[in-house]
């Protein structure tokens, strides 16, 4: 298996559609840091807040300067990689300064900029980094590995929809649409229930379908129609930023390696290339594969509920899943007086912030760690208790913590503890009860 494998890994290939692929991925990062310096999101995401919910201790909030420094710096890349000189050095520093502004705040996480950076990471590990029109060949093994990078986004969020929220209840596409009654004209039928119904059972079957209609010949115009009206629509109805566009761009990399020569009047390969690849590497190539096409699938093993608990719920390419609403405050108890404070998070953080906060178990308690840290200061070893109650998808209100838990403890101890309550109505795994 392994030597058909790689014989198959190092056929030639036609550099055209990752040319193509380089030149619309670097635009965008300069388009995406562009935007986001001109909307103002700069200072109000991240100078702004005092405090942030950061995914790595050494990740530090730098001065103004220093922020406008990191998107100045990707705005610079994203030029460099669509000019196609240097491209691993322009890549690098696309990385590293994309990279750690992401790392400064978990409110910040959205699924397509861990796609970005993924994609970002695999052209600057691979040959695709050279990838010319007329350039010479590159072996298949590349475009291969963007291509399953692709379809394992577009596969796990249609496998995430077949859930009941999404199938029997049409949530939460019914409950957006029908925010969008007001529009002119369309906002009328937007809102009609059957929309919400339609949208739902097609959003579905257009994730697990489209890589294979992108993929074969005969059924290539079909998908590429599907996918402009697809993500157009989806741009059009909700705030998503980037999303459509790079979807749009990535999922290029499924049709034909030479498709920019039928739009294009471009030169062909000037050099076919003879790249070997042993049984060695083409081992750790499929494990790689491997694991970036089922590592999102990994809350199937750790709970049935991850929509509530969140856990596995990220870098799983869940999108737009959940309408979930939430409300949280503390108790903090002095563990040698028994003396207690009421802590508010609404009063610290930013709108966003604490929207994000209330209905996300890990950030509920590293706000309670910061809660802690700061009565520390003052000299003072407290417990931490949060309030917080929940709702999915428009079901009932429930808790969400549970109350009578030390949220200071390790996450071991936590865990031991069963510290978020079960979703009423929801079954649970027998790993999820313990």
């Amino acid at each position: 298996m392994i030597d058909g494998l790689r014989r198959d890994l190092q056929r030639p290939t036609d550099p055209a559609s990752l040319a193509a692929f380089r030149i619309g991925f670097g635009l965008l990062a300069t388009f995406a840091a562009l935007r986001f310096v001109a909307l103002g999101w700069v200072e109000t995401l991240l100078v702004d807040p005092s405090f942030h919910f950061a995914w790595v201790s050494w990740a530090v909030m730098p001065p103004t300067w220093g922020l406008y420094a990191l998107f100045g710096a990707q705005a610079l890349a994203g030029l460099g990689i669509a000019w196609g000189r240097h491209v691993r050095v322009w890549l690098g520093l696309w990385l590293g300064s994309f990279v750690y502004v992401e790392l400064l705040d978990k409110t910040l996480y959205l699924n397509h900029y861990v796609l970005f950076t993924m994609l970002g990471v695999t052209l600057l590990v691979t040959p695709a980094a050279h990838a010319r029109f007329g350039g010479p060949t590159l072996p298949r093994w590349v475009i291969t590995a963007f291509r399953i990078e692709i379809a394992t986004v577009y596969v796990w969020a249609g496998l995430a929809k077949l859930n009941p929220d999404w199938l029997f209840r049409a949530e939460p596409l019914l409950t957006w649409l029908q925010a969008r009654a007001g529009w002119p004209m369309v906002g009328p039928w937007i809102a009609w229930d059957p929309t919400a119904w339609l949208m739902s059972w097609s959003g579905a079957a257009y994730d697990l379908t489209i890589p294979f209609l992108l993929w074969a010949p005969h059924t290539r115009n079909v998908g590429l129609a599907l996918l402009l009206g697809f993500h157009i629509a989806v741009g059009v109805l909700f705030p998503i930023g980037i999303f459509p566009w790079l979807m749009v761009i990535a999922a290029t990399v499924l049709l034909s390696p030479s498709w920019p020569r039928s739009w294009l009047d471009l030169p062909q390969a000037t050099t076919v290339v003879a790249d070997p690849i042993s049984r060695r590497g083409a081992t750790i190539w499929l494990a790689c594969m491997a694991t970036i096409a089922l590592f999102p699938g990994r809350a199937w093993f750790l709970s049935n509920d991850v929509a509530w608990t969140e856990e596995g719920y990220r870098f799983g390419w869940r999108v737009l899943l959940n309408e979930k609403t939430g409300l949280v405050d503390y108790r903090v108890v002095e563990r040698n007086t028994g003396r207690v404070w009421r802590a508010y998070p609404s009063a610290e953080l930013t709108p966003l912030q604490h929207q994000h906060m209330r209905t996300q178990p890990d950030m509920i308690r590293d706000y309670a760690l910061h809660l802690a840290k700061r009565h520390a200061a003052e000299g003072r070893d407290v417990a931490v208790f949060a309030d917080a109650w929940a709702s999915l998808n428009g079901h009932p209100r429930q808790r969400l913590i549970r109350p009578d838990v030390d949220l200071t403890q390790s996450l071991a101890t936590l865990r031991s503890n069963a510290w978020i309550v079960p979703r009423v109505g929801r079954a649970t795994t027998p790993a999820a009860r313990q």
